[in-house]
């Protein structure tokens, strides 16, 4: 099943200003094992939106076995370097990129995909909206835009 329509376009959008920008896909899989690990456990339903949102940036099919490989080793950089060094730094690529709010987006869209978005999760990418220069009244409409797609979504 493929990400909402309010997802496919900012990942899509990420892709281009990624691209135009000469980043690779690594902060995009930063930003999601930050999010999924949040709450201290990474589930199927974080790692396959991440294998969905990977393949968009990639343009190439992934399974499972190698996303949660690529997580593994972002968590490893992750602990290496700290939580809040990574999120500053992955806050001055989206804002590089020009790509805040689709990065706030795909984070959220991780977040939403097992359980709702949790306490920490929310504080997650709260940060990650400061950092970024994010309003806060801006990062609240996105908090409902992306908790509406994924309640649209059907299960499975």
């Amino acid at each position: 099943m493929s990400p909402p329509p309010l997802v496919e376009r900012a990942v899509e959008t990420l892709c281009e200003r990624f691209e135009q920008g000469d980043y690779n896909p690594t902060p995009i899989i930063d930003l999601g094992a930050l999010v999924a690990n949040a709450d201290g456990h990474v589930d199927a339903q974080e790692i396959d939106t991440l294998r969905q949102i990977v393949e968009r940036l990639l343009r190439a099919r992934l399974n499972a076995e190698l996303i949660g490989y690529l997580i593994g080793a972002s968590l490893q950089v992750i602990r290496s370097a700290g939580v809040e060094p990574r999120v500053r730094l992955l806050a001055e690529i989206l804002i590089d990129c020009d790509a805040v709010e689709e990065g706030i987006t795909v984070a959220l869209a991780v977040a939403y995909a097992s359980d709702g978005l949790s306490a920490s999760e929310r504080g997650l990418v709260a940060s990650l909206a400061r950092a970024a220069h994010l309003p806060e009244g801006r990062l609240e409409a996105l908090i409902q835009e992306v908790g509406r797609a994924a309640e649209a979504r059907p299960a499975g």
